[in-house]
């Protein structure tokens, strides 16, 4: 049996974290490497993460990943959370395949869905929700 590697162990520990939901250290490890984070969970609860760059990281669904996707979360590194022009372009082109997406910032997370309420606002025309965003304090309350 072979050595684990450093980046095999890193592995584990990023997903750990998504299974936790433990949103807050994933923002602050993405920040502290001033780089973006994409994960996204498939409808078989697979998790698939992936490394933008300090400011761009697109939803780039992996070969193998099965839709319709349950959730796509990403970073903003030492920013705010926010709907980037780049996270906007991402929900108009999943629309029919994702149900839920976060953004995670400095301020906290940002949260929208594809099953809108009446009444809601859109991203770019589409049918997805425009929340506020939760604080961290909000997230570990369970508030979101």
């Amino acid at each position: 049996m072979g050595d684990i590697t450093e980046t095999e162990l890193f592995e584990d520990l990023m997903h750990e974290m998504v299974v936790d939901e433990r949103w807050e250290d994933i923002y602050r490890i993405s920040s502290s490497l001033n780089r973006e984070v994409s994960i996204l969970i498939d409808s078989d609860d697979s998790i698939w993460i992936d490394w933008g760059n300090q400011s761009e990281v697109t939803l780039s669904p992996p070969y193998g990943a099965k839709i319709p996707f349950k959730l796509w979360v990403h970073t903003h590194p030492n920013m705010l959370a926010y709907w980037s022009f780049t996270d906007q372009n991402s929900l108009q082109i999943a629309t029919n395949i994702l149900e839920t997406a976060y953004v995670l910032g400095g301020d906290g997370l940002l949260s929208t869905s594809s099953n809108c309420s009446p009444g809601s606002e859109t991203i770019r025309g589409l049918s997805w929700s425009k929340e506020t965003v939760s604080s961290w304090i909000e997230v570990q309350e369970g508030v979101v």
